[in-house]
């Protein structure tokens, strides 16, 4: 009995094992905590000196890219949605741009650039811009998000009224956090499966 106890415990190690090496980052989250500076202008979302944060999510391999893909140089993901909170109140930027730079681009050096219009026709524009280390590796065509924690200080912050064609410049300080999320491939749950299951059978015929 004790040996096969012992026999049941290493296939239900192996099915463990196998499972777990086959975990998949299959999404990178991202949290961006910042300050307003001196100069932006008062909206419902915008007030110099004052606080906010973001967070959005990304696939870590994604396929919706539009409009901009750059060799060496960036590609950009929309539609997503931005959550984002600002004095009390927690709102959801939907329809957001957010573009990912080679920290040789010439746009932008690294990190990446949020960008949000309010209403259907885009009246107002708001721009944010996290400028750090490469957030991706591979080709722009097909790359991997590899999420990093990073500082972004005195980084250019814009508002346009797309009605008027005014333009609003100012700045922000923000700390950026990334990092993946694990969630299991279908394989090794079927996996962990299958290792169940002729766990059982062992059980049925020792019985």
């Amino acid at each position: 009995m004790k040996r096969f106890a012992v026999y049941v415990f290493v296939l239900f190690f192996i099915a463990a094992g196998f499972s777990s090496s086959v975990l998949a980052d299959s999404t990178a989250n991202y949290s961006i905590a910042g300050i307003y500076g001196t100069g932006t202008q008062t909206t419902s979302l915008t007030a110099a000196g004052q606080s906010f944060v973001m967070s959005f999510s990304v696939p870590t391999n994604p396929v919706a890219l539009i409009d901009s893909i750059v060799p060496n140089d960036d590609f950009y993901l929309y539609p997503l949605n931005v959550t984002y909170s600002f004095e009390g109140t927690t709102s959801t930027l939907t329809n957001s741009l957010v573009a990912f730079y080679t920290t040789a681009s010439s746009s932008q050096a690294g990190g990446f650039f949020i960008d949000y219009c309010l209403g259907s026709t885009c009246s107002t524009e708001y721009q944010w811009t996290f400028q750090g280390p490469q957030q991706y590796i591979g080709p722009e065509n097909n790359p991997t998000i590899v999420p990093t924690n990073f500082s972004s200080n005195g980084q250019p912050f814009t508002i346009f009224n797309n009605d008027t064609g005014a333009e609003y410049d100012s700045l922000l300080n923000a700390t950026v956090t990334g990092a993946p999320v694990k969630t299991p491939e279908p394989s090794s749950l079927l996996l962990l499966g299958a290792g169940l299951a002729g766990i059982a059978l062992l059980v049925k015929f020792r019985g």
